[in-house]
């Protein structure tokens, strides 16, 4: 069944529909938020509170843009607003890797991953959140502009902007920067 269909009989009084919604965008918004939050315990309640939001929101979604484009514009407010409210320095994010078979490989990915996040940490949020919703969620470039309320060719500015930054400031700290 369509994204579309669950939706209209979610709207319709089909509640029991909306377990799709979830089902289907749960794991998706929570590495989302909890690349932001950095706090697996702070990202389940907020996720928590998104749906809650989706839920009785959704009467409000019209079929002028895509689903995925008004859903992650709730995921990026309730983000920014828990971080406005907190004002938090944030940590980073414990990759869980259950692979024990290879554990050279798990430290590697580990260290890796560690570079990354502090590669991200020197974008700024916009940069940011381009990234992100680009190629950890795979939003379009239209819906990443309705995301974050830019234009079309900010979108794509921001985005070749935030890659050339990366590469910048990868290829002078050394490590595994320089895939990039």
């Amino acid at each position: 069944m369509e994204m579309d269909e669950v939706i209209a009989r979610v709207k319709n009084g089909e509640e029991h529909y909306f377990a799709h919604v979830i089902k289907h965008y749960e794991q998706k918004v929570f590495s989302t938020v909890l690349r932001i939050v950095r706090n697996r315990t702070v990202a389940e309640d907020i996720v928590q509170d998104i749906f809650i939001k989706v839920y009785y929101s959704l009467h409000k979604y019209k079929k002028t843009g895509s689903f995925n484009a008004w859903l992650y514009r709730i995921v990026v407010n309730n983000c920014f607003d828990h971080l406005r409210k907190h004002k938090y320095q944030t940590t980073p994010i414990d990759i869980e890797v259950t692979d024990s078979r290879f554990p050279e490989k798990i430290l590697l990915l580990r260290e890796k991953n560690e570079q990354l996040e502090q590669l991200l940490q020197q974008l700024d949020e916009t940069e940011y959140f381009v990234l992100l919703l680009k190629y950890v969620n795979g939003l379009s470039y239209d819906e990443i502009g309705h995301v974050l309320q830019i234009s079309l060719n900010d979108v794509r500015n921001k985005l070749h902007r935030s890659k050339r930054k990366l590469r910048s400031i990868g290829t002078t700290k050394g490590g595994f920067y320089y895939e990039m």
